[in-house]
Protein backbone atom coordinates (compact mmCIF):
# COMPACT_ATOMS: atom_id res chain seq x y z
CA UNK A 1 0.00 0.00 0.00
CA UNK A 2 2.53 2.37 0.95
CA UNK A 3 4.28 1.58 -2.49
CA UNK A 4 1.22 2.65 -4.65
CA UNK A 5 0.73 5.81 -2.64
CA UNK A 6 4.50 6.58 -3.43
CA UNK A 7 3.62 5.84 -7.05
CA UNK A 8 0.36 7.84 -6.38
CA UNK A 9 2.54 11.22 -5.10
CA UNK A 10 4.81 10.83 -8.35
CA UNK A 11 1.99 11.07 -10.65
CA UNK A 12 0.30 14.18 -8.73
CA UNK A 13 -1.93 12.44 -6.34
CA UNK A 14 -1.14 14.23 -2.82
CA UNK A 15 -1.70 12.00 0.09
CA UNK A 16 -1.83 11.53 3.72
CA UNK A 17 -2.56 8.72 6.15
CA UNK A 18 -3.42 7.84 9.41
CA UNK A 19 -4.56 5.17 11.42
CA UNK A 20 -7.70 5.04 10.11
CA UNK A 21 -7.95 7.20 7.08
CA UNK A 22 -6.08 7.39 3.66
CA UNK A 23 -6.59 11.04 2.01
CA UNK A 24 -5.52 11.68 -1.33
CA UNK A 25 -6.00 14.89 -3.05
CA UNK A 26 -5.90 16.21 -6.77
CA UNK A 27 -6.44 20.18 -6.94
CA UNK A 28 -5.74 20.39 -10.82
CA UNK A 29 -6.85 18.90 -13.65
CA UNK A 30 -4.07 16.19 -14.46
CA UNK A 31 -6.11 14.37 -17.99
CA UNK A 32 -3.31 13.37 -19.60
CA UNK A 33 -2.46 11.22 -15.95
CA UNK A 34 -6.27 10.10 -15.59
CA UNK A 35 -5.96 6.68 -16.68
CA UNK A 36 -3.19 5.92 -14.54
CA UNK A 37 -4.26 7.56 -11.96
CA UNK A 38 -7.42 5.52 -12.10
CA UNK A 39 -5.67 2.31 -12.09
CA UNK A 40 -3.64 3.59 -8.77
CA UNK A 41 -6.75 4.18 -6.56
CA UNK A 42 -8.72 1.23 -7.93
CA UNK A 43 -5.65 -0.29 -6.50
CA UNK A 44 -5.54 1.69 -3.40
CA UNK A 45 -9.58 0.68 -2.64
CA UNK A 46 -8.91 -2.95 -3.20
CA UNK A 47 -6.03 -3.00 -1.18
CA UNK A 48 -8.36 -1.47 1.61
CA UNK A 49 -10.04 -4.51 2.47
CA UNK A 50 -6.80 -6.60 3.36
CA UNK A 51 -5.32 -3.53 5.52
CA UNK A 52 -6.11 -2.28 9.35
CA UNK A 53 -7.30 1.23 7.60
CA UNK A 54 -11.52 1.88 7.58
CA UNK A 55 -11.72 4.53 4.86
CA UNK A 56 -10.09 6.19 1.79
CA UNK A 57 -11.51 9.57 0.99
CA UNK A 58 -10.09 11.54 -2.25
CA UNK A 59 -10.75 14.83 -3.60
CA UNK A 60 -10.61 15.83 -7.25
CA UNK A 61 -12.02 18.47 -9.86
CA UNK A 62 -15.03 17.43 -11.38
CA UNK A 63 -13.35 16.97 -15.06
CA UNK A 64 -10.75 14.90 -13.41
CA UNK A 65 -13.64 12.64 -11.88
CA UNK A 66 -15.22 12.21 -14.79
CA UNK A 67 -12.59 10.60 -16.51
CA UNK A 68 -12.12 8.34 -13.43
CA UNK A 69 -14.24 5.94 -14.36
CA UNK A 70 -13.66 3.04 -12.20
CA UNK A 71 -12.68 5.05 -9.12
CA UNK A 72 -16.25 7.26 -9.38
CA UNK A 73 -18.02 3.90 -9.82
CA UNK A 74 -16.98 2.61 -6.48
CA UNK A 75 -16.49 5.82 -4.73
CA UNK A 76 -19.69 7.66 -2.96
CA UNK A 77 -19.87 11.49 -3.60
CA UNK A 78 -20.28 12.90 -0.12
CA UNK A 79 -19.48 17.04 -0.90
CA UNK A 80 -18.13 19.84 -2.97
CA UNK A 81 -15.45 21.87 -1.87
CA UNK A 82 -14.09 25.52 -2.67
CA UNK A 83 -10.11 26.34 -2.58
CA UNK A 84 -8.94 29.39 -1.67
CA UNK A 85 -4.86 30.68 -2.21
CA UNK A 86 -3.06 33.00 -0.56
CA UNK A 87 0.70 34.32 -0.48
CA UNK A 88 2.23 35.06 2.68
CA UNK A 89 5.15 36.92 0.91
CA UNK A 90 3.38 39.88 1.66
CA UNK A 91 1.99 41.78 4.76
CA UNK A 92 -1.60 39.91 6.36
CA UNK A 93 -3.06 43.89 6.87
CA UNK A 94 -4.79 42.32 9.97
CA UNK A 95 -3.79 42.78 13.83
CA UNK A 96 -3.19 40.06 15.47
CA UNK A 97 -5.37 39.19 18.92
CA UNK A 98 -4.44 37.16 21.53
CA UNK A 99 -4.05 34.12 21.28
CA UNK A 100 -2.12 30.72 23.62
CA UNK A 101 -0.25 27.17 21.53
CA UNK A 102 -2.26 24.14 24.05
CA UNK A 103 -0.41 21.11 24.70
CA UNK A 104 -2.88 18.47 22.79
CA UNK A 105 -2.40 15.72 25.48
CA UNK A 106 -3.70 18.20 28.42
CA UNK A 107 -7.60 17.06 29.79
CA UNK A 108 -8.35 20.36 29.51
CA UNK A 109 -7.04 21.00 25.79
CA UNK A 110 -9.27 18.14 24.74
CA UNK A 111 -12.62 19.16 27.16
CA UNK A 112 -12.16 22.30 24.94
CA UNK A 113 -11.93 20.73 21.50
CA UNK A 114 -14.83 17.78 22.10
CA UNK A 115 -17.10 21.11 23.39
CA UNK A 116 -16.24 23.17 20.20
CA UNK A 117 -16.64 19.85 17.32
CA UNK A 118 -19.86 18.79 19.70
CA UNK A 119 -18.52 15.50 20.24
CA UNK A 120 -17.22 13.49 23.28
CA UNK A 121 -13.96 13.94 24.96
CA UNK A 122 -12.79 10.44 23.67
CA UNK A 123 -13.87 11.46 19.73
CA UNK A 124 -11.84 14.01 20.50
CA UNK A 125 -8.91 12.61 21.62
CA UNK A 126 -9.00 9.84 18.53
CA UNK A 127 -9.21 13.24 16.42
CA UNK A 128 -6.01 14.61 17.88
CA UNK A 129 -4.62 11.06 17.54
CA UNK A 130 -4.66 11.17 14.10
CA UNK A 131 -3.46 14.36 13.70
CA UNK A 132 -0.68 13.26 15.56
CA UNK A 133 0.24 10.29 13.24
CA UNK A 134 -0.51 12.87 10.40
CA UNK A 135 1.80 15.58 11.22
CA UNK A 136 4.20 14.19 13.82
CA UNK A 137 6.62 16.83 13.61
CA UNK A 138 4.21 19.64 13.67
CA UNK A 139 1.16 18.44 16.16
CA UNK A 140 2.90 19.78 19.52
CA UNK A 141 2.44 23.45 17.96
CA UNK A 142 -0.79 23.40 15.87
CA UNK A 143 -2.86 23.56 18.71
CA UNK A 144 -4.06 26.94 18.69
CA UNK A 145 -6.49 29.33 21.06
CA UNK A 146 -8.07 32.36 20.46
CA UNK A 147 -8.76 34.21 23.67
CA UNK A 148 -11.18 37.08 24.34
CA UNK A 149 -11.08 38.43 27.78
CA UNK A 150 -9.16 35.51 28.76
CA UNK A 151 -11.53 33.14 27.93
CA UNK A 152 -10.93 30.75 25.19
CA UNK A 153 -13.45 31.16 22.06
CA UNK A 154 -12.04 29.21 19.59
CA UNK A 155 -9.35 26.54 18.18
CA UNK A 156 -7.45 26.17 14.85
CA UNK A 157 -4.57 24.20 13.76
CA UNK A 158 -2.23 25.55 11.21
CA UNK A 159 0.75 23.45 9.71
CA UNK A 160 2.94 22.81 6.63
CA UNK A 161 1.48 20.35 4.42
CA UNK A 162 4.14 17.65 3.56
CA UNK A 163 5.71 17.14 0.45
CA UNK A 164 5.22 20.72 -0.40
CA UNK A 165 6.82 24.04 -0.80
CA UNK A 166 6.56 25.33 2.62
CA UNK A 167 2.53 25.55 1.44
CA UNK A 168 0.67 26.63 5.03
CA UNK A 169 -2.74 24.73 5.61
CA UNK A 170 -5.24 24.81 8.67
CA UNK A 171 -6.22 20.83 9.75
CA UNK A 172 -9.32 22.20 11.22
CA UNK A 173 -10.93 25.42 12.49
CA UNK A 174 -14.13 26.12 14.63
CA UNK A 175 -15.54 28.89 17.32
CA UNK A 176 -16.69 27.14 20.57
CA UNK A 177 -20.79 27.36 20.30
CA UNK A 178 -21.35 30.01 22.87
CA UNK A 179 -19.60 32.10 20.43
CA UNK A 180 -20.67 31.41 17.34
CA UNK A 181 -22.40 34.30 14.98
CA UNK A 182 -20.18 36.80 17.38
CA UNK A 183 -17.61 38.51 14.12
CA UNK A 184 -14.80 36.33 15.82
CA UNK A 185 -14.26 34.14 13.48
CA UNK A 186 -12.20 36.76 10.72
CA UNK A 187 -9.71 36.63 13.82
CA UNK A 188 -9.49 33.13 14.64
CA UNK A 189 -8.73 32.20 10.87
CA UNK A 190 -6.19 35.87 10.51
CA UNK A 191 -4.70 33.83 14.05
CA UNK A 192 -3.98 30.58 11.83
CA UNK A 193 -2.47 32.82 8.81
CA UNK A 194 -0.15 34.92 11.38
CA UNK A 195 1.19 31.58 12.88
CA UNK A 196 1.57 29.94 9.39
CA UNK A 197 3.56 33.34 8.23
CA UNK A 198 5.51 33.90 11.13
CA UNK A 199 5.80 30.94 13.45
CA UNK A 200 5.67 27.60 10.91
CA UNK A 201 7.79 30.27 7.79
CA UNK A 202 4.65 28.80 4.93
CA UNK A 203 5.12 31.55 1.92
CA UNK A 204 1.61 30.49 1.13
CA UNK A 205 -1.65 29.33 2.13
CA UNK A 206 -4.45 26.90 0.55
CA UNK A 207 -7.50 26.49 2.34
CA UNK A 208 -10.66 24.47 1.62
CA UNK A 209 -14.17 24.41 2.43
CA UNK A 210 -18.18 23.55 1.60
CA UNK A 211 -19.20 25.32 -0.96
CA UNK A 212 -22.72 26.02 0.87
CA UNK A 213 -20.29 27.36 3.78
CA UNK A 214 -21.02 31.43 3.23
CA UNK A 215 -19.34 33.04 6.09
CA UNK A 216 -15.96 30.89 5.92
CA UNK A 217 -15.91 31.60 2.65
CA UNK A 218 -16.32 35.54 3.37
CA UNK A 219 -14.01 34.79 5.85
CA UNK A 220 -11.25 34.02 3.51
CA UNK A 221 -12.31 36.29 1.31
CA UNK A 222 -11.72 39.25 3.72
CA UNK A 223 -8.31 37.98 4.91
CA UNK A 224 -6.65 38.37 1.49
CA UNK A 225 -7.97 34.70 -0.41
CA UNK A 226 -8.12 34.15 -3.55
CA UNK A 227 -10.80 31.43 -4.75
CA UNK A 228 -9.25 29.16 -7.36
CA UNK A 229 -11.06 28.29 -10.64
CA UNK A 230 -11.87 24.71 -9.69
CA UNK A 231 -14.31 23.25 -7.11
CA UNK A 232 -13.59 19.84 -5.83
CA UNK A 233 -15.49 17.06 -5.26
CA UNK A 234 -15.04 14.88 -1.95
CA UNK A 235 -15.84 11.48 -2.09
CA UNK A 236 -15.30 8.05 0.01
CA UNK A 237 -14.66 4.72 0.37
CA UNK A 238 -15.35 2.62 3.27
CA UNK A 239 -15.08 -1.01 4.63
Amino acid sequence: MDQLLQHLQRVGVHNLKNDRVIMLEILENKLHLASEIDVLINELLDKLHSSCLKKIMLECPKMLLDSLNRTRSKMEIIGERVVYKRSLMTSLNVSIPDYEVWSISDNNSVSFLSEVMGISFIDAEKFLTGMSIELPSQVKEMFTVYKVNKEPVGVVFPHIEPNTDKEGRIFWIGMHPNFLGSGFGRNLHAIGLYRLKNEFKAISYLGMTQVDNIPMRNIMVLNGCIQNENTVISLQYSV
